[in-house]
């Protein structure tokens, strides 16, 4: 196998354009950086890393090159390096991208650095080519503070809140660019390197029943596949081309083994039960004790058995990917639901409020106001209890006790949510003092004695 891989000068621009797009594919990337994009950066930036000049041309690219390592390897001794997962700690959080480029100012030296090359390159004659490949692999650094010594803009565009592993990608793109400035690149050999099916990964992290993961196999024809779940085996899986897509219909500890003559590769995957689907265009979806709600799931087994913590099965419905219920307890409650063979198809967990306390209201009254036409109209009012977070939830008025002001001081207590009034009482009555209501529900009992004084106009 050769060492080296040597690209003719022929074929030179035509890689530098190709690498000035690949560019612009990773700054679209960075952009929205998705989830998969996190998972791929490690290989990628792994990949890039391999690719160096074999005599460097440039003492000044040397240094910036020397600079990138030694921050790069400071940066993995500042997150940590965990050797089981073989990757840096916390690889998608961004605190610490923060603390060591922006708070310790090392981000500042780097594009003192690169000032230092953008100095070297920019007095040459505007039509010089290594000018213009410089100005085309740094356009973005340029517009966002390189050009005109804006350090605090560069770094802040270039580092805050970039997750670590897209930090260290990031790192190794700069280290390319380099190399494309100085000359005739190479791709160095791994070595010793452990050799491997997998050469990518996709998914594996952290995953539900139903989700993909995908794993692009190097030496396909050679390697035979399997996959155990609970010490059985399963054919939950499909090749297109060189990629293996496994697809668990079950939760639980995963062996994926891939075995050669020479080669044998065992990889742990824990697949969790599915959660429920969130509501789109909803940040929290509220669930308040006594009221009906609805989750949906996604409906791929017949669900056979539903258990929670805040409601017996009486109050639990299910089907066609929706769980009706009505909570009986407040507080957090666990879900699970169950196929065939006692299979936990879904796990997840929702906080139940205890019902609100009613706001009580007199039905046709306007700004604590009544007509005396309407109250003769209707032969007396109304009461009724509503909360605005409790649309469809009845409360039901049990009694209320009032007092007619102009009248007499003497309370009467009405059975009911309706309390009848006299023609004569219509007459002499100047206000509607409401003392006490009692308020009836499913699952608890208010009353509510803050009086309410309705003035009769």
């Amino acid at each position: 196998m050769v060492k080296y891989v040597k690209i003719s000068t022929a074929k030179n621009l035509r890689f530098r354009l190709i690498s000035v797009l690949y560019l612009l594919f990773i700054s679209l990337s960075i952009i929205q950086i998705p989830i998969e994009w996190l998972h791929i950066n490690p290989y990628l930036a792994n990949y890039l890393r391999l690719i160096d000049v074999k005599v460097s041309n440039s003492n000044e690219l040397s240094i910036a090159k020397n600079k990138i390592r030694d921050l790069d390897e400071s940066f993995v001794r500042f997150l940590g390096f965990d050797d089981i997962k073989n990757s840096v700690n916390e690889p998608t959080g961004y605190s610490k991208t923060d603390e060591f480029f922006i708070n310790q100012k090392n981000a500042d030296s780097l594009f003192r650095t690169f000032e230092s090359l953008r100095n070297t390159y920019l007095q040459m004659d505007s039509t010089a080519l290594q000018r213009k490949v410089f100005e085309k692999l740094f356009i973005s650094d340029l517009k966002n503070g390189l050009s005109d010594g804006q350090t605090d803009n560069w770094v802040d565009w270039k580092f805050k809140h970039v997750p670590a592993t897209v930090v260290r990608a990031m790192l190794a793109d700069y280290n390319l660019r380099l190399n494309l400035l100085d000359g005739m690149i190479e791709v160095k050999s791994k070595g010793n390197a452990q050799k491997s099916f997998v050469q990518m990964a996709l998914n594996i992290d952290e995953m539900q029943m139903g989700d993909t993961a995908k794993f692009v196999i190097l030496n396909k024809r050679d390697m035979r596949v399997s996959i155990q779940h609970t010490r059985q085996a399963v054919n939950s899986y499909f090749w297109s081309n060189d990629t293996l897509f496994f697809v668990p219909k079950k939760s639980g500890k995963y062996l994926v083994s891939m075995q050669s003559d020479s080669i044998s590769e065992v990889i742990n995957i824990d697949v969790k039960p599915r959660t429920f689907i969130r509501e789109k265009g909803k940040v929290v979806q509220y669930f308040y004790r006594g009221k009906k709600a609805a989750l949906k799931y996604n409906n791929t087994d017949k669900v056979l058995r539903a258990k929670c913590d805040c409601a017996s099965n009486e109050w639990i419905s299910y089907g066609d990917g929706l769980v009706n219920f009505t909570p009986q307890k407040s507080g957090w409650c666990n879900f699970q639901l169950f196929s065939e063979g006692g299979t936990r198809v879904l796990q997840d967990s929702i906080y139940v409020q205890d019902i609100p306390f009613p706001k009580i209201l007199v039905v046709n009254a306007s700004s604590n106001k009544i007509s005396k036409a309407r109250l003769s109209q209707e032969k007396g009012f109304r009461i009724t209890a509503m909360h605005p977070k409790m649309d469809n939830f009845n409360y039901n008025v049990k009694n209320v006790k009032v007092t007619l002001i102009g009248i007499d001081n003497k309370a009467t207590t009405y059975q009911g949510a309706m309390v009848p009034l006299s023609m004569e009482q219509l007459e002499m009555a100047k206000y509607i003092q409401i003392n006490e209501v009692v308020v009836q529900t499913t699952v608890k009992n208010f009353t509510i004695q803050e009086p309410l004084i309705i003035e009769i106009i």
